[in-house]
């Protein structure tokens, strides 16, 4: 009898495992052990494909009776300047290689093989531009003093400390990570190992849940431990009911008569979230009818919804300016600890943790004040006023988010597509 497996996995690395998992693929894991040495001359995506279908034919020829038909291998190449970055030997490589890519761009490619026996195997592969911030010897070598560089190649991990390295990643996030999900997953289906997804919307959404699981195990926690929340600003409704319909839970609204109109389509079905500015003079439509305020910056604000929510108690997070911009609401960092003795006055206000929109300043300084929300967040904390939901990390950098302790990320565009 076959075990109620999608896949042999031909890779012993727990977060490609994670990520199919998480995107609703069963593997059984077989790892095999290929020789990873480039061709004198061979070009990196050629070496990056040969690799993959090197892997898949011996994880073929490692499978068991009882195993499903279909073997997928991966192999992930990071080159620059035409060389193809290996794994370094020791931390005097691991720091070579780190200064070569600072501050620049480099490419890092990554191969896929779907294998089931003679016939020729599926392949496919990503190419995505990554460009490093300036590093500074201090930080590159405390990066390298993690060991985390060592097993990796070109000596850094993305989801991991790597990740604060990281300025901008041009193409699928995915490949650098490892495993360029939305594509195997397209093959999957296409050879039958996998069922249709219902939907755009539905392929998209295991698509974030696999990143998702990946962030969170690459920072040593369960992906339960984050909520992902569908921003669903100015979507169609028939777009929300597909992320319903594939067991999206939560969605987030940001204007008030928007989410009214869409609640009344929806009814009780979603767990609605307010996400955006709420004005006073809403608050009486929002109160006690959403399970989390995530734009909580004053006191009459907190005051009013506790008044209007008919004595349900109201859970909020204190929305923080993190990037002390003119154009963004939100409390600044010095006022937070009074703003919050404030609130803690307030009967039926729950302040369940913080929130942030940080400015769009690239990846490596989102990632930094994502780390300063978290800091300041651990600086208030008490007993009794844990805090412990961070409400940060949004279509374009919610790995990072998690890296640095989200507990719910809001994503919109790369779940629900273009507006």
């Amino acid at each position: 009898m076959s075990v109620p497996f999608d896949l042999v996995l031909a890779s012993g690395s727990p977060r490609r495992r994670v990520m199919l998992e998480a995107a609703g693929v069963r593997s059984v894991v077989r790892p095999v052990d290929v020789a990873e040495v480039p061709a004198a001359g061979e070009a990196p995506v050629d070496f990056a494909r040969r690799m993959a279908v090197e892997k898949a034919a011996a994880g073929v020829g490692a499978r068991r009776a009882e195993d499903p038909r279909w073997v997928l291998a991966s192999d992930t190449v990071v080159t620059v300047e035409g060389d193809i970055l290996g794994k370094p030997a020791d931390p005097d490589e691991a720091r070579a290689m780190l200064r070569r890519l600072a501050g620049r761009r480099h490419q890092v490619v990554t191969a896929f093989a779907l294998a089931s026996g003679a016939a020729a195997p599926r392949l496919g592969e990503t190419v995505s531009e990554v460009t490093f911030a300036p590093l500074s010897e201090e930080a590159l070598c405390a990066y390298v003093a993690t060991g985390d560089p060592l097993d990796k190649a070109g000596a850094y991990g993305v989801q991991g400390g790597g990740g604060a390295l990281v300025d901008a990643v041009e193409g699928s996030y995915d490949g650098v990570v490892g495993l360029p999900l939305a594509e195997v997953l397209e093959a999957l289906v296409e050879v039958g190992a996998l069922p249709p997804f219902g939907s755009p919307v539905a392929a998209r959404l295991a698509v974030i849940r696999g990143r998702i699981a990946a962030a969170a195990q690459a920072a040593g926690r369960p992906a339960a431990s984050v909520t992902l929340v569908g921003a669903s600003k100015a979507q169609p409704v028939e777009r929300l009911t597909a992320a319903l319909d594939a067991g999206l839970v939560d969605l987030g609204e940001n204007y008030v008569q928007e989410w009214r109109d869409k609640a009344a389509q929806l009814g009780e079905r979603p767990r609605w979230h307010f996400i955006g500015h709420l004005q006073r003079n809403k608050a009486k439509h929002v109160a006690g009818r959403v399970h989390l305020v995530h734009g909580l910056d004053n006191v009459a604000l907190g005051a009013e919804l506790a008044r209007r929510a008919s004595g349900l108690p109201v859970r909020a997070l204190v929305q923080v300016n993190i990037g002390a911009e003119d154009t963004k609401s939100g409390v600044e960092p010095a006022a937070l600890g009074a703003l919050l003795a404030a609130l803690a006055d307030i009967d039926g206000l729950q302040v369940d943790g913080l929130m942030a929109v940080p400015p769009p300043d690239g990846l490596a300084a989102t990632r930094r004040r994502f780390a300063a929300l978290r800091m300041l967040r651990d600086a208030h904390a008490r007993p009794d006023r844990p805090l412990a939901s961070l409400s940060i990390g949004m279509s374009d950098d919610f790995p990072a988010a998690i890296a640095e302790g989200a507990t719910h990320v809001r994503v919109g565009t790369a779940l629900f597509g273009q507006r």
